[in-house]
């Protein structure tokens, strides 16, 4: 059987919508990977959104927006335990 657009929009749809994100992220994961067999330079392949992303980061370590990685933890420590409530 030939899986068509069709087949994986009706496959998708009965996902909860919480795995939609999901499901795109591992679209734009292999997209990246096939098109990388044909490039010489991964960067090549990133999508708006990952080189957004990139500028991004870039910016917040320029400007100071970082944490050291304990504090990183402690964080998402925190928000994880707001979250449980």
């Amino acid at each position: 059987m030939t899986i068509t657009i069709k087949h994986l929009e009706d496959n998708i749809k009965t996902l909860p919508e919480d795995l939609y994100g999901e499901v795109n992220d591992f679209v734009d994961f292999l997209k990246t990977k096939y098109e990388s067999k044909n490039s010489k330079d991964w960067s090549e392949n990133l999508t708006n959104y990952q080189k957004n992303s990139i500028e991004k980061g870039i910016s917040d370590i320029e400007n100071g927006r970082t944490y050291s990685h304990e504090e990183a933890k402690q964080r998402i420590k925190n928000y994880l335990l707001e979250k449980s409530k």
